[in-house]
């Protein structure tokens, strides 16, 4: 029989066309690796290019001169969230994607692009950490550029830096409550530590070859603390101390004797983790100072609306409750022993024991600042100003 159609192989053309398709895909995806790999090549020509783009839209500007011929007040673009330390007598500023560090004159120095979800700073010395909360990254610069980078394998909790260079990791864990790694200076991993316990603080040793842990816990009903000496170049713990029934919120390193600040108390203990004392608070604790040995802590009665300072010198560790009556406290700073509280009304000195009242700045649109070498440098909601300061 004769046959004016030819048999079609269906099944072959189906075929052909799948190999086709492929062959399409393959293509395309050789050509866009080539791409991104050819962008990577070329990356040190490129990125900084963006970064200039970038760097058109800053979050944080100087006045160029445009008030009293002098570059502040700092500019805060969009009320966004930003921190500051003291990096080795330069102002260092975290914004939601910039490192600025600023010289004392308002200058700016260096601007680097960070790209770090929840941002968190910390300052020692020379050097600054910026690390991830809630996520694994942190990065260690100083003034000049960026040192190194390190992802963890797990969420960072927080992290901290000591003088020396060393970085300490709280990470969480998936068999014990979190987990402690440290770095020397160039990013090496030097110890690490299976936390059975929640670390709430960690602080260094003065040489950084060790740290002191706070941990926290539940008892009772109550929150308790309780810290732990560790040594970097042993796996065991030096000492671990008696609960304290607080929250810990913070630990310092005082050479002969250790400073637990706690939510409702304070406790000193001493090298050996043997309790000395403790300090019951007045009222609420909003905001605290440390230097040299030297605390002092701001506290508030919201019922009496009055405030309250108390300093505590580590050589003798006896409180100095002072009194007054201007409920609108807000900041406390300790400068060369002297007090300095930030009120509605402005900056007021005090002697360390109490007395010697004295306004120093009537400014009121501001809510922190911190102290640089002979300046105060006033933190708002958009902007950031500089006043001189001799002590």
């Amino acid at each position: 029989m004769e046959k004016n159609i030819k048999d079609v192989d269906i099944v072959l053309l189906r075929r052909r066309r799948k190999r086709r398709r492929q062959m399409a895909k393959f293509t395309a995806f050789i050509l866009l690796a080539s791409v991104i790999f050819g962008l990577y090549i070329k990356r040190d020509v490129w990125f900084p290019r963006l970064e200039g783009i970038g760097s058109k839209f800053q979050s944080v500007k100087s006045s160029n001169g445009e008030f009293s011929g002098e570059n502040f007040p700092l500019s805060i673009s969009g009320g966004i969230d930003y921190q500051v330390g003291n990096l080795n007598g330069y102002l260092t500023i975290l914004s939601d994607a910039y490192i600025y560090i600023y010289t004392d004159d308002g200058e700016l120095y260096e601007e680097r692009q960070h790209a770090y979800a929840n941002a968190m700073l910390q300052t020692a010395g020379k050097k600054l950490l910026i690390y991830e909360s809630g996520g694994n990254r942190f990065r260690i610069d100083n003034k000049r550029k960026n040192l190194y980078t390190k992802k963890m394998d797990k969420n960072i909790i927080f992290a901290r830096i000591s003088d020396n260079g060393n970085v300490a990791v709280i990470t969480t864990s998936d068999t014990y409550a979190c987990k402690l790694t440290v770095f020397d200076e160039s990013g090496e991993e030097i110890y690490s530590r299976n936390c059975v316990e929640r670390v709430t603080d960690l602080t260094f040793n003065e040489n950084g070859t060790g740290c002191i842990l706070a941990t926290s816990d539940a008892a009772n009903g109550e929150i308790i603390s309780k810290i732990i000496s560790v040594s970097f170049d042993s796996k065991k713990d030096k000492w671990i101390s008696d609960v304290l029934n607080t929250m810990c919120l913070k630990t310092y390193y005082d050479g002969d004797s250790i400073l637990v600040l706690g939510d409702t108390k304070c406790a000193y203990y001493n090298s050996k983790g043997e309790f000395l004392t403790s300090y019951d608070y007045p009222s609420r604790l909003t905001d605290w100072d440390y230097r040299n040995g030297k605390i002092v802590m701001l506290f508030e009665n919201e019922i009496k609306r009055q405030n309250y300072f108390t300093t505590i010198d580590s050589e003798k560790r006896e409180p100095n409750q002072n009194e007054f009556s201007n409920g609108s406290a807000k900041c406390i700073r300790l400068s060369d022993g002297k007090v300095l509280v930030m009120t509605k009304e402005g900056i007021i000195k005090y002697e360390f024991k109490g007395g010697g009242e004295k306004n120093i700045n009537s400014e009121s649109s501001y809510e922190k600042f911190i102290l640089i070498d002979d300046y105060i440098f006033l933190l708002g909601y958009d902007r950031i100003d500089r006043m001189e300061y001799k002590g």
